[in-house]
C-alpha cells in the first residue's frame, strides 16, 4: 500500500512517540506500507523540525535522510490548486498523484475534511493504524 504521509504525521511520529503517527511510521520502516513523499514535503519536514520545534539542523537532516531511505520520493509534475485556505496542502495531493498513492494520511483538517480526493482516501493516522492492525 502506497501512502503519502503529510508533514504533520511525520513530525508527530518523531516529536510525540507512542501514538498512531509513530505506529504507521514504524509500519513504513518495516515495509508494511510504502511511504510516498516529494522534495517539497521533505523540505517542509526539515523546516518544521528546525523552526517550530527547535531541532538542530543536523538532526532534522538525519530524519529527512531516513525518510528518503525508506520512502519513495516522487517528482510531482501536476500542479494542484484544491485547498484555497492552505495552498501548501496541495503539495500532499501532488505527491499522491505522482506516487500513485493508495491513501493519504493527515491530521490537517483541510485535507481530512475532503475524506477522499480523486478516489484516494484521506485517513487519519489512527484510521490507518487500525487498518494495519487488522491485517496482521
Amino acid at each position: 500500500m502506497r501512502v503519502v504521509f503529510d508533514t504533520n504525521i511525520l513530525v508527530s511520529a518523531f516529536i510525540f512517540p507512542g501514538g498512531a503517527p509513530e505506529t504507521i511510521y514504524r509500519a513504513a520502516l518495516e515495509g508494511r506500507t510504502v511511504l510516498v513523499t516529494s522534495a517539497p514535503l521533505l523540505a517542509e519536514l526539515g523546516r518544521v523540525l528546525v523552526e517550530k520545534f527547535g531541532w538542530e539542523a543536523a538532526m532534522a537532516e538525519e530524519v529527512v535522510a531516513q525518510v528518503i531511505r525508506i520512502g519513495l520520493v516522487v517528482q510531482p509534475t501536476e500542479r494542484v490548486h484544491e485547498i484555497a485556505a492552505d495552498p501548501a496542502d496541495d503539495r500532499v495531493l501532488e505527491a499522491a498523484v505522482a506516487g500513485n498513492a493508495d491513501a493519504i494520511v493527515s491530521g490537517d483538517r483541510h485535507l481530512t475534511r475532503l475524506r477522499s480526493w480523486r478516489g484516494i482516501p484521506i485517513r487519519t493516522a489512527a484510521e490507518l493504524a487500525a487498518e494495519l492492525a487488522s491485517q496482521t
